[in-house]
């Protein structure tokens, strides 16, 4: 059995879809039975956690040989205290995947945002999650520190759709490591099964090159017939005020904004490059044909 925690967010259905393809027998944990009933009428089993609560986590992973796992939800927008709540939920994991029988092997999602100490904001506890999991026995554990996710181009999609611009706090012209989800969630079912050794603890993950977001717009307004199409940077405070107009909380649009930073102003970076390893394979050409519609 294998444990898919978050199995309707991207990843974790990614992770699910890849998992079920391969013919395993998976469980697949979330917040809500309704969401999660695809997967049961596909011959997966389901429980409902709560991600702060070690008891509920404990008993969703019993029997499992391997896990994915991952913080969950990754922005709560009208919270005031986020990294509280990051606190909580990696210290239920530590404390609910510590001394499983038979637990063999966890994978988690991290992000290119663990490379950096000083992260900010939503991806704070993301190096402390890897470091939690790190303490447990007996358990094989890689972390996915996965780039630039191309879903975060969703609402770029919907800009360029409507206004012709896409506008952002990141310059036009820094790369990014873009990657699709259902590549990572392809690479997490290899690691789990056994398919695929981790070369290292911590597995840095990329598509196949890096896009800044004048290309990442132009591409867009190509997709959409809208070939005008242009991409226009903003400042921070265009951002957060941005962010309190969509109705997050002071907090997380501060937290928001100075993760935002990090990767703009290169303090969030890649520290490997692509090879063999790291590079997968889905283009963001080939993303944009599945979800631009």
């Amino acid at each position: 059995m294998i444990v898919v925690s978050s199995a309707t967010s991207n990843t974790g259905s990614a992770v699910a879809e890849a998992l079920l393809a391969a013919g395993e027998q998976i469980r697949v944990l979330g917040r809500s039975l309704d969401r999660l009933q695809r997967y049961v009428d596909r011959g997966a089993e389901a429980a409902v956690i709560r991600t702060g609560d070690p008891g509920s986590l404990r008993e969703a992973f019993a029997g499992a040989r391997a896990g994915f796992v991952m913080m969950a939800p990754g922005i709560i927008p009208r919270c005031d205290d986020f990294a509280a709540h990051q606190r909580r939920v990696i210290s239920a994991h530590q404390t609910a995947l510590a001394g499983l029988d038979g637990l063999t092997r966890i994978v988690s999602l991290s992000g290119w945002a663990a490379n950096y100490a000083g992260a900010r904001g939503p991806v704070w506890g993301l190096r402390p999650f890897e470091e939690a999991l790190d303490t447990l026995a007996d358990v094989e554990v890689t972390h996915l520190r996965a780039g630039w996710f191309m879903e975060n181009a969703l609402p770029m999609i919907e800009e360029v759709r409507a206004t012709g611009v896409a506008r952002g706090l990141i310059p036009a012209d820094l790369p990014l490591p873009a990657i699709a989800t259902a590549d990572i969630g392809a690479v997490a079912a290899d690691l789990l099964t056994g398919r695929r050794e981790a070369p290292t603890r911590t597995l840095e993950l990329q598509g196949p090159r890096d896009l800044t977001p004048g290309e990442i717009t132009a591409a867009i307004g190509k997709a959409l017939g809208r070939p005008e199409a242009r991409y226009e940077q903003i400042d921070a405070a265009t951002m957060r005020d941005g962010l309190l107009a969509a109705g997050f909380s002071a907090h997380m649009a501060d937290g928001t904004t100075a993760m935002t930073l990090d990767v703009a102003e290169r303090r969030i970076v890649m520290t490997r490059s692509r090879d063999a390893d790291t590079a997968t394979p889905t283009t963001f050409e080939e993303f944009l044909a599945h979800v631009a519609g």
